[in-house]
């Protein structure tokens, strides 16, 4: 028979979302909501084990509410004979403060949370399987968990469940981390990864590794967030996401050279949705009758759930005078350095000088218009 796991990680239950404003708690619901989804998925999809890779809550000590509906979920899934095991991560390491160590989950009988820093084997002889784990008990302790390790077990399934970060050279590590070698010789069959918010394969050699992502989004930034993985290991191991969130989010740059109301407004209505988190960006030289970007993403606003935009351009260099600039700023310097040649040159050649200045106050961007 085979064996059907649901991996998920990193719902960061109770994060605030200052960014978001009022829509903050209305996003820190849909955490919960997506949360829920992913162990919908163990029921319908008849799954043995659920893996919850860490950082299930955002922060110790988690607020109450959210403890007693977490626990209250895992309860429901123990009571319907799934095993839930449990690797706490950076967010919500294991300690005195962590609700982990509340009687809402000690008393849960089918569930099993890592605790020490240490691998750890669990055996769960009805499933034939032993799952491998630890626990996250100082938050951004940089180590390397599977080094030297090697599942050692006689059941058919070596599971492997670790909330940590995916060595990639030059860049430091922020807690514990795995690398391709160490999951290759790991001799696991299955390793259910936390701690990145997005999904991705981390597979190498014989060994299936992933990365679930978070089953809502956490940052506003692109990723293959909104998933739920569903493992199944029989002869191979195959891994299929299953969306559990409809919340998007997309990044989009505008040029203001050329740009308009007309076509900002096209291209604010080309990409709307109700669930769709925008973040735009504006960028480049914008002309005097450039329209008011604040004003048309207000009148967008109700087609989002939500919009922020970032206005990187500056105003085209109408004037090459020093004094129409602040005295201090470097538009302001730069023309005075320039006007010694602008009066030096020959007459046939004043134009280009005006032209190097106009460019060079462009080039400067935001420097030519620090009082606005």
């Amino acid at each position: 028979m085979s064996l059907r796991i649901i991996h998920t990680a990193d719902a960061h239950l109770g994060a605030k979302f200052l960014s978001l404003g009022p829509k903050g708690a209305e996003q820190r619901e849909h955490l919960v909501s997506a949360f829920d989804a992913a162990l919908d998925l163990a029921v319908s999809e008849r799954a043995d084990l659920v893996l919850l890779a860490g950082d299930i809550f955002d922060s110790v000590p988690a607020p109450g509410s959210l403890v007693d509906r977490v626990a209250s979920r895992i309860q429901e899934l123990t009571s319907a004979g799934i095993k839930v095991v449990l690797s706490p991560g950076t967010h919500d390491p294991y300690g005195p403060s962590s609700p982990y160590a509340l009687p809402q989950f000690r008393d849960i009988d089918g569930l099993f949370v890592f605790t020490t820093e240490e691998m750890e084997r669990l055996e769960l002889p009805g499933l034939d399987c032993a799952v491998f784990g630890n626990a996250n008990t100082r938050p951004f302790a940089n180590r390397h968990p599977l080094s030297g390790f090697k599942a050692s077990s006689d059941r058919r399934w070596n599971v492997g469940i670790l909330h940590a970060s995916f060595e990639i050279p030059d860049v430091s590590a922020d807690s514990y981390v795995v690398t391709p070698a160490e999951i290759a010789s790991s001799g696991l069959d299955y390793l259910a990864l936390g701690h990145i918010h997005s999904m991705s394969c981390r597979s190498s050699g014989k060994v299936t590794a992933y990365y679930s992502g978070s089953p809502e989004m956490v940052r506003m930034q692109k990723g293959e967030f909104g998933l739920a993985l569903l493992v199944e290991l029989d002869e191979t191991a195959t891994v299929r996401p299953v969306r559990v969130s409809s919340r998007g989010f997309e990044e989009l740059t505008v040029r203001a050279e050329g740009a308009d109301a007309a076509s900002l407004d096209r291209l604010l209505r080309s990409h709307a949705g109700p669930d769709k988190i925008l973040k735009l960006s504006v960028e480049g030289v914008r002309d005097s009758d450039f329209p008011d970007i604040e004003e048309i993403v207000r009148e967008h606003a109700t087609s989002y759930f939500f919009i922020t935009v970032t206005d990187r351009s500056w105003p085209a260099p109408s004037a090459i005078d020093p004094s129409s600039y602040p005295p201090d700023g470097a538009a302001a310097a730069f023309l005075e350095g320039l006007e010694p040649a602008l009066s030096a040159a020959p007459d046939a050649e004043k134009d280009e000088v005006r032209e190097a200045m106009r460019l060079g106050v462009s080039l400067l961007g935001r420097g030519s218009s620090d009082e606005d």
